[in-house]
Order: C-alpha cells, then structure tokens, then sequence
C-alpha cells in the first residue's frame, strides 16, 4: 500500500486517521533525548568493499515525489502528482547488515558523516585504528533522531542495500565499513512505524539531496582543494573587520540567466569592481517557495544552484576576489509544501507536525519549529555552523529573528561567537531594536527604517511614481537625522545595516508589481529606488536622487547594502521571472555605466577614510526650508569628514550657501560628488568646490542640487 511522502499537505490530507498516530514508543517522549548506557554491537570486517560492490547490481531509482512541491526555479516537479513511495517494484534493497561495523554508534554526529583522513588524524588517530569517535579514513557514520519508530535502516542507491540501524536513546545510528557510502552517492532513511507503516524519509542534516525524491546525497567537505590551502593544510583566508563591510545582497537565481552558483561565481569580479566587499545570498537551502524563504530542509543546497562544491568554488573565488560571503538562513519556520521534516518519524497527532514542530507556534509563513527541545536547538546551531564550517563563510544574516525564541536565540549566538570568532552574525529584527545586540548576541541588525523615513520625504513633496502632496509638512529633518547617525540605544556603526536604496524586501514583488497595504506610507509598491524617486532610469531627477542617497548611504554611520541591479539603475521591480531578474543589459548603456561609477567611487570612500567606517557621526547644519543638513563623522587619530547633504532642487553656484561646520582649525576639501559629470550628474569642472577655509564655525560652498557633497578636513 503506497504510503504518504515528505509533503506537509499531501500527508496532512491523505493519512488521516483517528487512530493512526495513537501510539507513542515506549522508551521515551519526544521531548527526550537522553542517552542511556547503549550496548554497542560490533559486527566482523566484511569482505573488501570491492568485493560485494562488485557483486551487487545498481538498483532502480527510489522514487518518492513530494506532489506538493515544485521547484520555483526549474519548475520541476508536477503539481497534483500522486506521492509515490518506495516500494519492491521500484526499488528492492537486499538486507546488508555486513556493511555494519558497529551499532548502535551514539558518539558521532547527526547525518551522515565521512571521516576523511585530515579528520581522523585530527582525532589522534593510529593507521589502522579510528581516533576518540572510533572512525577511520573512508568510513561513514549515521544518526538519526526518531523516537517514535520501531525500526529505521539506511538505504544505499548505488548498491542497492538495506542497513539496520539501532536505536540508542531516541536516535538510531550506525558505523558503515569504509566504501559502502562514498561522496555523492545516494542515500535515505527507511522508517518502520509501530503499527506497521513503512516509508522513506530524508537525512535532516543532509547536504544535497534530490528535489523530487527522499534521496540524498554524501557529501565531502574536506576533501575540497580550497585555493590558499597550503601543504600542511593551513589555510590563509581570515574574515574582514566588522567595520569594512560593504554589502551586495544577490539572489543566485536571478543573478544571472543560468541562475546557478557556477554562473554567479562568473560575475563576481562586477560586484569587486564597484567596491564592494561581501555579498549576501539570499537563502540557498532547498526550498519550495519562490524566493528561498520557506525552507524543505535547513542544510541542504537548494539543487537547482548547484553542488555543495559549487558553493565552495563560488566562496573561494569570492574570497581571491576580496568578497567575503554572508548566508540568509531561515530558522523560524519550515516550509509549507514539501517540508521534509513534518511528522518525520510517523508521528504526529492532532495535526502537530510531530518531533520538529511538536509544540512550535504557527507563522504567517509556516509552522515554527519546536526550540523547547534540545534536539531542535541542536539542529538549528548545525542548519548555521554548516556554513560557516564546511563551505568557510563569513557571516550569517538571520531571516525574521523576532520570531525565534529569545532564549535560543541567546544559546545559538553565544555558542556560534565562541566557535567562529570574527563571523558577522546579522539579524532582521523588525522594528530594528539595539536589545538585539546588547542582549540577544547579533553583531547587526537591518535597519528598516531609514529607507521608508527616506521615501516618505519624497512622497510629502510630490516626486516619485507614487504622487504626493497628502502630506505637507515638507522636508522632516527629525527622520533624515536619524537615517545619519546611528539610531537610539545603538553604540557602534557596525551595529546597524543600512539600504536607502532599498533591500529584496522594498524591491521584489511577487503580485506583478500590484498594491500593497503595508507599503501605503510609501505608495503602496515595492520599486527600485529609480522608481521609488521619480519616473525610473530615463528619468533624471529620479537617478540624482539615488546617486545623493547612495552617497549618503555610505558616509551615514552604519554598514551600507544595496540589492543587485541597483548600482546599474534597474527600474520596476524584481523577482524571479524572466522579465524581472536582473536585467545585465542595463550595465552596458549610458546610465548603467554613469550609475556604477558613482557606486564604485562612493564605496572608495570607506577605504580611503577610516572614520567612515569606524567614527562617531553628529548632525551639524540642518535646513529645513530647503531640505539640507550637514553631519561629520569623526574617530580619534583619523581625518575628520563632513557631509553635506542637498535634498532639495535649489542649486547655489556663487558659493553664497553656508554651512555650519564647527568652531575649527584648517580648511575644508571636497572629495566627492554626486553630482559630478562622470556620475551622470550635471557638475562640470569649476563649479566643484575649492578647498574652504572655516570663518566663524562655517564654510561657503557651491552646493548643486539633489546632491551629496563629502569633504575632508585639512590642517
């Protein structure tokens, strides 16, 4: 009888029954993950791999189709399908309990695990011996939380075997003699239920597997040729300061047309070259939505970008180019199709997802999982070191972590701190709060509310696709002084990410560019900034606009991002469609190019003046009338810099404006321009300022319109 797959809505419809799930294993709850004494099984040496891999035909294909779930990127996977299961005709594995060494196998990781040489030497192990886990060069080891099952085995594709697995505790776990399981070959978990049902599940802590079936596939990290590995296996790669990030967030599918990591690795010296130094993936785990945010499973490389070692060839070309990697996990909920881990072990009453959501709160996305359980904060710390780990990135971005438990929250910073020290870990906390921070244990945390504070003064003027005029009170100086310095209770500018030209949340839609309640305040629609201020990329205005705030951006204190296609003036909206991913054309044209040299000049402005990254910043001139205010950041034993900032359309050419920039010694000298004629901007040579001496705490300058002046102060 065809039992139901890993789909959440297909099981939830399909295998229902007032009874089914009324048994509980006798050894222990859900919510119980102590180890007892476990007697350990030793099993014989088996003949040499060769021998019965030879012996043993490769078996059929197990197919097990999650009909609920289509891959949003190839669209793989049919709609309304009926959910196969294993069964004989399809697959028949024979018994192989020989490929055993030992189990059960408590001392080893979750999932599957292949000890490579480095790593059992890392054990202190002997040739010929395992190091402290028992494990040597070649051998696999399992595990797998199931408390609810009466038996659970291994399933091995390519040479069509069975292997039992025994429970210790509420895991089952196994050691494979070395060669039964090698890197890339496939593998699932057999689950017997107490009142004889009998399904395939995947690995949880699987690192690829088949979007369209229960197999997953082994995957060998250390075994990567990572470019600054040395003989001795020493690497030179370090992470970047905190304070030197420069952020370009990138959704792999649509960056570019093949929309796979390979072909984005391709395009990374674009993103180098504009001055940028980290790029932030979007979340790349598989997933069943369109954007990456309802995850099937919290390890495992969404199929459609590539391999694992893909991943690592895109990290190791971004770090020869200078580009660390920051990855958005999702940690709050799973997915609602295809969720691989919904009552993964057969159980699961009154509909409560069973052992990873037994107990979670439900969200607008999907349900949480259950962090009062150890094994689930477990997981989630595993779902944030894996990639921190096995494909050496540099930073992690948290998807809605108001919506995580506080005191996981706490335990997962605190221990991923303790062992990746120097790895940025950033939140989306909405509204952004310093608690997250100074109390939850988050390096960053996005700030929204620069971006909406930012719209709303052009909206209350009249400009941008959204009209205007509702509201009157002119240029609100109170919001754009907050945009520039860092908000209350924050202590530090790395502790905040800013994006006034927005981030894929103000820039993606996905209701085909329609009206969204939420967005009201700004015009309801989700625009690039072109858009957002103005009549998109033809229009000039709208391009000054983008230019003055990116400008602003970088000098204002915070870590500045923008998303991708932004430093190139897309205009509409993006999502992952063929007419809404990035558009590369638009960085060939006259704007395209005049846009990404004023985002590569800006950016240069961080590495030339270390108080942009690390100073303080004060607000110093504010005028209301015509919409501008001036500010300086400042650092001990570094050179001071002042901003100035135009937002208005009056222009000065006489050097009549004058600015108030404090009672000092010296001169001030213009840097920067976004206004200048090689940005696109309408500043030829001669009207840019001279070096201005300060008389009486102020300087007289030229100040062009829609325009963001930088000086440096000279002695």
């Amino acid at each position: 009888m065809l039992r139901c797959d890993r789909s959440a809505a297909i099981r939830s419809r399909s295998c229902r029954s007032a009874s089914e799930y009324a048994i509980r294993v006798p050894t222990g709850q859900a919510l119980s993950s102590g180890h007892a004494e476990c007697p350990q099984i030793l099993i014989p040496r088996p003949l040499p791999a060769a021998a019965w891999s030879s012996a043993a035909p490769a078996r059929s294909r197990c197919v097990a189709a999650a009909a609920a779930a289509v891959d949003p990127v190839t669209e793989a996977g049919a709609a309304g399908a009926s959910p196969v299961q294993l069964s004989p005709a399809v697959f028949s594995p024979r018994p192989a309990p020989h490929l055993l060494l030992a189990a059960p196998f408590p001392d080893c990781p979750h999932g599957a695990t292949l000890w490579p040489e480095a790593a059992v030497a890392a054990e202190g192990a002997t040739e010929g011996e395992g190091g402290q886990s028992g494990a040597v060069a070649g051998e696999v080891t399992f595990k797998v939380w199931a408390p609810h099952a009466a038996a659970v085995s291994l399933l091995l594709r390519d040479s069509g075997s069975e292997v039992p697995l025994q429970r210790c505790g509420d895991d089952w776990s196994g050691r494979l003699v070395a060669g039964a399981l090698t890197p890339g070959a496939a593998y699932c978990v057999s689950i017997r239920t107490h009142d004889g049902r009998t399904f395939t599940r995947r690995d949880p802590y699987a690192r690829s597997a088949d979007y369209d079936s229960d197999w997953c596939f082994l995957d060998a990290p250390a075994a990567f040729p990572w470019s600054d590995r040395a003989e001795d296996g020493t690497t030179s790669w370090t992470p970047r300061p905190f304070d030197e990030y420069v952020i370009y967030e990138m959704h792999v599918g649509s960056f570019t047309t093949e929309g796979t990591l390979a072909a984005a690795a391709d395009r990374l010296e674009h993103v180098a070259s504009l001055g940028f130094t980290a790029v932030q993936l979007m979340p790349i785990t598989e997933h069943s939505d369109a954007w990456g945010y309802n995850p099937r499973l919290l390890m495992a490389l969404h199929g459609a970008y590539g391999s694992p070692d893909d991943l690592r060839r895109f990290v190791d070309k971004a770090h020869s180019l200078g580009l660390g990697v920051i990855i958005d996990v999702v940690l709050h909920h799973g997915a609602v199709d295809g969720n691989s881990l919904w009552e993964y072990d057969g159980w699961g009453p009154d509909w409560n997802g069973g052992i990873y959501h037994e107990g979670g709160h439900d969200t607008q996305w999907g349900r949480g999982y259950a962090y009062w359980k150890r094994e689930i904060q477990a997981m989630a710390e595993a779902a944030c070191a894996v990639w921190l780990s096995d494909y050496r990135c540099d930073g992690l971005r948290f998807d809605s972590a108001n919506d995580l438990p506080r005191e996981a929250i706490q335990a997962l910073t605190w221990s991923l701190r303790s062992r990746f020290p120097g790895r940025i870990l950033t939140a989306e906390v909405t509204p952004e709060n310093p608690q997250s921070v100074h109390e939850l244990g988050f390096d960053s945390v996005w700030v929204h509310s620069g971006y909406f504070d930012i719209i709303q003064q052009h909206r209350a003027l009249g400009r941008g696709h959204h009209g205007g005029g509702d509201w009157a009170a002119g240029w609100d100086l109170p919001r754009l002084r907050t945009v520039m310095v860092l908000h209350y209770g924050f202590t530090g500018p790395t502790q905040c990410i800013k994006y006034l030209l927005g981030s894929h949340d103000q820039v993606g839609c996905r209701n085909g560019g329609a009206w969204y309640k939420d967005y009201d305040m700004i015009g309801g629609q989700h625009r690039y900034a072109v858009d957002q201020y103005g009549g998109g990329r033809g229009d000039w205005n709208a391009r000054a606009s983008a230019r003055l705030w990116y400008t602003a951006n970088v000098v204002a204190a915070g870590l500045p991002m923008i998303f991708m296609g932004t430093e190139f003036a897309q205009s509409g909206w993006w999502d992952i469609t063929p007419d809404r991913r990035l558009q590369w054309s638009l960085s060939e044209d006259e704007v395209g190019r005049d846009s990404m040299a004023l985002f590569a000049g800006a950016n240069a402005l961080r590495s030339s003046f270390p108080a942009l990254r690390r100073g303080w910043a004060n607000i110093l001139h504010e005028d209301r009338a015509n919409g501008v205010v001036a500010f300086e950041r400042v650092v001990e034993g570094e050179t001071r810099v002042v901003a100035v900032i135009n937002a208005g359309r009056k222009f000065w050419t006489a050097t009549d404006y004058g600015v108030w920039v404090g009672q000092a010694e010296g001169r001030l000298e213009e840097v920067f321009c976004s206004q200048a004629a090689e940005f696109g901007g309408g500043v030829e040579s001669g009207v840019a300022n001279e070096p201005r001496p300060m008389y009486d705490g102020k300087i007289w300058i030229n100040l062009p319109a829609q325009c963001t002046l930088v000086f440096q102060h000279m002695l």
